[in-house]
């Protein structure tokens, strides 16, 4: 279950939430099975954020830092991802299907696996079933 504290800073102001991470750079946010639904997330600094079963359908990620992030099983269905950083994001098994704006450069810096839900037009990364095999 999410950190109440993070969650209610994250959703109150997008400019305090960032100001806070800058000074605690160390600081993993708890957002485990948040409820971000249609969350206006621009420019959100999430890197490292702990999003696991994060419900983030209809989010606006826009230029967000999901570097690092753990979306394991999250919910992006209909997220706005232009811009958004997924490098070494874990993906696996978020559904995607539907993400606006995502591409397959975004996808390549990221973790995945074979679950994770991608829309029709993009190519699950050769390197993510090449990581399903070595395991």
């Amino acid at each position: 279950m999410a950190n109440s504290e993070h969650l209610a800073a994250l959703l109150s102001d997008l400019d305090d939430w960032n100001d806070w991470r800058s000074d605690e750079p160390g600081e993993r946010p708890d957002l485990i099975a948040a409820n971000l639904h249609s969350a206006n997330l621009v420019l959100a600094d999430l890197k490292h954020a702990m999003l696991r079963q994060a419900n983030l359908a209809l989010a606006n990620l826009k230029g967000a830092d999901l570097r690092y992030a753990d979306l394991r099983g999250a919910n992006l269905v209909g997220a706005r991802l232009i811009g958004a950083d997924l490098a070494g994001a874990d993906l696996r098994g978020a559904d995607l299907s539907t993400a606006e704006d995502l591409t397959e450069e975004q996808l390549a810096e990221a973790i995945g696996d074979e679950e994770t839900r991608l829309p029709e037009h993009l190519k699950r990364p050769l390197r993510w079933t090449a990581e399903m095999g070595a395991r």
